[in-house]
């Protein structure tokens, strides 16, 4: 079984193939697909914690992210719901309106937090070493 330290490789890793799926290959389903794995693993830190006061700053960081990147699948759902982003305007050719892909400002929102909580981990494990 993949413990709390694999699910955060996994969760990087995820994060650093969706974004090069974005910008160097063009696939934007499989980088979603990859955004929302890495969001998945970083809500499944919470399962291996037991609780939120048990995380350090750096994991509570990707909780957060995970979070916050998942809402925006959820407010994504409730545009399509209200016929918003449905039909030719939600390809990814760059003359969508911000309303169809607004959930990708939560993926990126999300991504932030990843690489926040990076930071914060690698200083933290910096002052150690002093």
């Amino acid at each position: 079984m993949i413990g709390a330290r694999g699910l955060i490789y996994s969760a990087y890793f995820f994060v650093i193939t969706s974004i090069v799926l974005t910008r160097v290959v063009k696939a934007f389903t499989a980088a979603e697909f990859f955004a929302v794995s890495a969001f998945v693993c970083g809500i499944l830190l919470l399962r291996f914690a037991g609780r939120w006061g048990s995380l350090s700053h750096s994991r509570r960081a990707i909780v957060v992210g995970s979070l916050v990147g998942l809402s925006g699948l959820l407010i994504k759902g409730v545009l399509v719901l209200l016929g918003i982003g449905v039909g030719d305007h939600a390809a990814h050719d760059g003359t969508h309106p911000l309303l169809v892909h607004i959930h990708h400002l939560f993926f990126n929102l999300g991504f932030l937090l990843f690489v926040y909580a990076a930071l914060a981990a690698a200083v933290s494990w910096w002052r150690t070493k002093q």
